[in-house]
């Protein structure tokens, strides 16, 4: 009988927590990112299903939705989710997109990519992070991203070009060998920050047909540095 009493209990606690974090997603979407100016109904319906709580330690989980970045460890964080959805909704997403997505972490920021584009290249070089993040899609059913193991300063020439690259954190500057990697009329979106600056631009690149690159500032915003993408100093005494 205790047994049994206790396992409704458990049932009962499960059953709770999964509303709650249902009801948190939903909170996230109508009172953060929606009233940001972020309308593209695929996006907003991906930020509300997909289940943020389970690509954070589960100490932290319960500030998941919280209009924060939260650092997840390894040098990688979630990105606040008012700026991920309007660095999102900038790069315009397409149907028939092919994304390089860089520092994806646990894979939160390819999970929401997932139902908005074609195909993903994933980009991560921390093992750990690479194993949350494969188990995770595998278990809500993401079957259109292909994690790629290495550094993420020099992008994925291997399956490159792309219609659009994501580096998820601020960077100094964007790499040239990345940019490269653009299709004509390809976007990139990150966020460009001076390493002694606690606040960057959020900045689309935009790859014309004669491969131009032009940029344009979005917003301000304080997102950490992602790390892999130091600046060496050019002297070394």
């Amino acid at each position: 009988m205790c047994i049994l009493s206790n396992l409704c209990q458990l049932r009962r606690f499960i059953v709770k927590t999964m509303t709650d974090f249902k009801i948190a997603r939903k909170n996230m979407v109508d009172c953060q990112i929606r009233p940001s100016g972020v309308v593209n109904p695929v996006l907003l319906q991906s930020f509300e299903n997909v289940p943020r709580e389970l690509f954070v330690p589960e100490k932290l989980q319960h500030i998941a939705y919280s209009d924060e970045n939260i650092d997840i460890g390894q040098g990688r964080f979630l990105i606040e989710p008012i700026t991920h959805a309007k660095l999102l909704q900038a790069a315009d997403l397409k149907e028939d997109d092919v994304v390089l997505d860089i520092g994806v972490g646990s894979g939160y920021s390819s999970a929401i990519l997932s139902n908005n584009v074609a195909m993903i290249i994933a980009l991560e070089v921390n093992k750990r992070q690479i194993d949350k993040a494969t188990r995770l899609w595998e278990r809500l059913g993401f079957c259109n991203i292909a994690l790629v193991e290495s550094a993420l300063n020099s992008g994925e020439e291997k399956h490159a070009p792309y219609t659009l690259i994501v580096i998820n954190g601020a960077v100094p500057e964007v790499p040239d060998i990345i940019l490269e990697q653009l299709t004509d009329n390809g976007r990139l979106i990150t966020v460009v920050k001076d390493p002694s600056q606690v606040f960057g631009k959020a900045m689309i690149f935009l790859k014309d047909s004669l491969g131009n690159i032009s940029s344009k500032p979005l917003f301000d915003t304080g997102i950490p540095h992602l790390k892999g993408f130091e600046v060496k100093n050019d002297f070394e005494f």
